[in-house]
């Protein structure tokens, strides 16, 4: 059909189109050829633009790092370089005028810890009172900025900064210093941004050696660094010395680093970025490499770039061409249809259902096609006498005239107003009345006279179909208003076409709110997807569907429903959408949910319980109920549907059936705790075994008092009472042994302690006599013999060390039993304090306290031992670079009373740190000592319940974590 209209639209336009053809393709070419050699042009020309900007970058950096090398060569040249030697080499560069874009151009010395403040002192000399390395926190090293010119405005604020504190900066120093070659670094923000016009920053850094050597190792240039000569550059503002007003035809956006993103962005001159995107049709992303960092360059030309008359010519042929080809087609297509339009016309009206007039400027009809005749009765002859109005719309229903300067058509005619829909009733030339829908258009032209077209068509049968279609309505609307149920019509999209007040009164919407809402904003979240999908499939279907779901009532409350929806099909058989019913079943689905969760709470519990249950009928002593465990009892026998006699043997029985009859005869409840049972079989193998068990037999009685069953509920306890004859003959044999453990542990501190002391006696001899033969050969014995006597001194001191820390340890296990009293931690402290005044003014220490918990309840000696160890400790393995400051404090936790000693000595290796508790071992042996100290308070801490933890760095110091509890616990040996 489409090819058939095709066909006949090419054959009656021909030579039009063919002509149109003709121009178009020629223009075509001719735009073609030169669009292509315009974008040869301008992509040459692009290419150089962004070489251009490339090397004037590049060219720049270059003259700023020759600017740094020439600032080192006068390190190199003089043995000393003032402050006024760096300002005069500056100012006879004249870099502001001839180099624009450095920030500034200055010198960073380093310095050492230990130079610190003799470097401070020697820059406040010179006049500048105020002058500090910072920032001030201590640190390896220091770089701090001596000279930097201009030394004004913003300059002045880096004055003393150490830019070797600060990562990005440290990192290029670093490279710079390793490599000897001149170094830029990351972007960063310069300390001189005041905060008004702040841009991104970035340094350039050559080092500088002392003795104006070159080293050749990475060793010997650490060690041998002296400064740095560097550049501070704003980068906005060197940007704009680079590239000037030389390149305002391309974009340029410059990232730090080799990948280019938003976060690596350095400086843009248009604020949106077009990296990563096509949004402009010439891009170039190049790589530039300055001091030993890498920058991309990404290059876009503006719009109307290398635009110029020649590179418009395209443009120009194509519009050109175009319209010449659009006026030759639409000329000669214009002649071909006004030869057509005229008949087409004459056929379109005569063949029109509605009457169609033309009216004069007076109101008279000039035209009427066949059906205004049919339709009015009179012919065009007829109806030129008067005008239309006096003709067919002189007057109303009633018979009343209707004067022309009320009717509505007649005041169009007049004004030159168009009118539109226009209802009212026409009179036919039999005088009866008809229903009529006007337009009325009033056409203007210049030069001639004004005429108006109107157009009417006979609405009669419509109007009936109306009012029976109106009277339905009503009747329906009344019918689902009184109806027990929601009811709704969706359309074919599922948007509601109506609601009943049911619904309304349901959600407290109104009738508008609710034919301009989704279905969705009703329906609980949970539901919507489920919903969706029925419904759609039920739509693609024209199928009927009913479903359950959730929706929200007026009060925000969420209520099941139930929805029955049915489609709706047009006259033609056309789906038109769903009309549905809802009604609310909150209320049932509650109720069912209650239902199944009761079955399934008692299922459960029947078939879970870890107990024996089962159900016998009083009637004939039938097993009505058993669950797992009570079958699993007698070797999973079936025994419901059977009767007591018939599933046990008499041996087996005979209790249960005696104590059936018991309850079945009195009504009363059965109770029993560990009632042995002699015959339980375990297996279904005829084998019995014995058991013990809680017995319950409960009777259920009917309404009249009479026992219908006995519910029996039984929990073996057959392993609890042979448990605890069990713990009955263990706890004898443990009684037994805990006594020859106490025992021996007695026998074994005596021995001990009898050791200890007995042997004091025989070292007190040797030492006496060593001391004798020293006296006697005093002056008579060469040094080696002198050397072998000290020796043996001290093999004696330290025999009698180990037999006092064998003593002490021994004194330890005695005194567990020590009464605890409350103790004050200040009041220790002072007592420790006392003792350890000498050693603590020898080495400067500094004792912090913060007590949190005043007081304890605890042995008196062992807190103080335990105390002093950790103190004495802190103080005794100090570090040599640093005085020692101890920090002791006390908190709750839990529900121990915490003491927490932290020192800043020389710390413990974390490899060695889980010998520190064992007897006799000492991890720092520059110190005199046993390391019996730490295993002696750990012993102490443990036997009363508590426990010691240790955190430390080696080379910053040690924290040790006591945690007591806060009533001491005796250890049972």
């Amino acid at each position: 059909m489409k090819l058939a209209k095709l066909a006949s639209f090419i054959r009656d336009y021909f030579i039009a189109i063919f002509s149109f053809l003709l121009i178009f393709l020629l223009t075509l070419f001719t735009y073609s050829e030169t669009r292509k050699k315009s974008e040869e042009r301008n992509a040459k020309l692009f290419a150089m633009r962004t070489e251009q900007v490339t090397d004037a970058l590049d060219k720049r950096m270059k003259d700023y790092i020759q600017i740094l090398i020439g600032g080192k060569a006068m390190f190199t040249s003089s043995d000393s370089v003032t402050r006024q030697d760096w300002a005069r080499y500056y100012e006879a560069l004249k870099l502001e005028k001839n180099y624009p874009g450095m920030q500034g151009f200055g010198y960073t010395h380093v310095v050492r810890p230990h130079e610190k403040e003799k470097h401070e002192q020697q820059i406040r000399s010179e006049g500048f009172e105020n002058y500090r390395i910072t920032p001030e926190t201590p640190r390896d090293l220091y770089t701090a900025i001596i000279f930097l010119e201009p030394f004004s405005d913003r300059n002045l604020r880096a004055f003393g900064y150490d830019m070797y504190s600060e990562p990005v900066r440290q990192s290029a120093m670093r490279i710079a210093r390793d490599t000897r070659q001149p170094t830029m670094s990351g972007k960063v923000r310069l300390v001189q941004e005041t905060g008004q016009d702040e841009q991104l920053g970035f340094l350039i850094y050559l080092p500088v050696y002392q003795d104006n050597v070159e080293p050749e190792s990475i060793q010997e240039r650490q060690r041998l660094i002296k400064g740095f000569v560097y550049s501070p550059f704003r980068v906005k503002d060197l940007m704009k010395a680079v590239l000037a007003d030389e390149f305002e035809d391309i974009d340029v956006e410059i990232y730090d680093g080799a990948e280019p993103s938003k976060e690596n962005l350095l400086y843009s001159t248009s604020p949106q970025l077009y990296y990563g995107s096509k949004a402009r049709e010439y891009g170039s992303l190049s790589t530039i490499t300055i001091g030993n960092h890498t920058w991309r360059l990404y290059i876009t030309a503006k719009e109307g770039f290398g635009r110029t008359t020649e590179s418009e010519l395209p443009y120009y042929i194509l519009l050109g061409g175009s319209i010449i080809s659009l006026l030759m087609f639409f000329i000669i297509w214009s002649l071909s249809n006004t030869r057509r339009s005229n008949s087409l016309k004459q056929t379109i009206t005569d063949n029109a259902t509605a009457a169609l007039f033309i009216l004069d400027s007076k109101g008279y009809c000039t035209f009427m096609n066949p059906a205004a005749e049919e339709m009015t009765g009179y012919t065009l002859e007829e109806m030129r006498k008067k005008p239309l109005h006096d003709m067919v719309h002189y007057k109303h229903l009633d018979g009343s005239p209707f004067p022309a300067e009320e009717c509505p058509m007649h005041n169009a005619l007049t004004n030159i107003k168009p009118l539109r829909g226009y209802e009212d009733t026409f009179v036919r030339k039999d005088g009866t009345f008809f229903n009529v829908s006007c337009s009325v258009q009033p056409m203007v032209e210049s030069g001639s006279d004004n005429y108006t077209i109107i157009e009417v068509r006979d609405i009669t049968d419509e109007k009936q179909a109306q009012q029976a279609i109106i009277e339905s309505e009503a009747r329906f609307r009344t019918m689902a208003d009184n109806a027990p149920v929601m009811i709704k019509i969706m359309d074919d999209a599922t948007n509601f076409m109506y609601v009943n007040k049911q619904w309304l009164d349901f959600t407290g919407h109104t009738f508008e709110q609710t034919i301009n809402m989704s279905w969705k904003e009703l329906v609980h979240p949970d539901d919507i997807d489920r919903k969706e999908q029925v419904t759609l499939q039920a739509i693609e279907d024209h199928s009927p569907f009913r479903l359950e779901y959730r929706m929200r009532r007026f009060d925000g409350e969420y209520r099941w429903v139930v929805a029955s929806n049915t489609p709706r099909f047009g006259a033609n058989g056309e789906f038109q959408g769903y009309i549905g019913s809802i009604i609310d079943i909150t209320e049932i689905k509650e109720a069912e949910r209650k239902v199944k969760q009761n079955a399934e709470l008692l299922q459960k519990l029947f078939l879970e319980v870890p107990a024996v249950v089962g159900l016998v009928r009083a009637q004939d002593y039938q097993y009505v109920l058993a669950n797992p465990g009570y079958r699993k009892l007698y070797g999973n026998r079936p025994l419901v549907g059977r009767t007591v006699f018939e599933v046990h043997s008499e041996e087996e029985g005979r209790e249960l059936i005696n104590r059936l009859d018991e309850v079945f005869r009195t009504a009363k409840p059965f109770v029993g705790n560990e009632i042995p049972i002699p015959a339980v079989e375990r297996g279904n193998n005829g084998e019995l075994a014995h058991g013990y068990f809680n017995l319950v037999y409960q009777p259920l009685v009917d309404a009249n008092g009479a026992v219908e069953a006995v519910l029996i509920f039984a929990v073996e306890v057959t392993e609890l009472v042979n448990a605890r004859k069990a713990l009955l003959h263990t706890n004898e044999e443990l009684s037994g042994k805990n006594d020859e453990l106490q025992r021996i542990n007695n026998d074994l501190d005596n021995f001990v302690y009898t050791a200890s002391h007995d042997l004091k006696s025989p070292i007190a001899n040797m030492e006496g006599l060593v001391t004798l033969l020293r006296d006697i050969l005093q002056g008579k014995l060469e040094a080696e013999d002198m050397q072998v006597l000290d020796m043996v001194q001290s093999s004696i001191n330290k025999l009698k060390g180990t037999i006092a820390d064998l003593a002490e340890i021994t004194k330890v296990q005695k005194e567990l039993q020590s009464a605890a009293e409350p103790l004050s931690f200040e009041s220790m402290l002072q007592d420790i304090g006392a003792d350890l005044e000498e050693p603590m003014k020898e080495t400067g220490a500094v004792l912090k306290t913060d007590l949190q918990v005043g007081s304890i309840v605890y042995a008196r000696k062992n807190l103080r031992s335990i105390i002093y160890n950790l103190v004495s400790n802190a103080i005794k393995y100090k570090s040599p670079n640093r005085p020692p400051v101890i920090h002791l404090k006390t908190y709750e936790q839990g529900e121990y009373v915490v003491l927490e000693v932290q020192d800043n000595g020389l710390g413990i290796k974390k490899e060695q740190q889980h010998k520190l508790f064992t007897m006799f071992k000492r991890l720092h042996t520059h110190v005199e000592g046993t390391g019996i100290g730490l295993y002696i308070v750990k012993r102490i801490i443990e036997n009363n319940g508590g426990r010691i933890e240790v955190d430390s760095v080696h080379g910053k110091g040690t924290t040790f974590k006591v945690y007591f509890r806060q009533v001491p616990v005796e250890q049972e040996v």
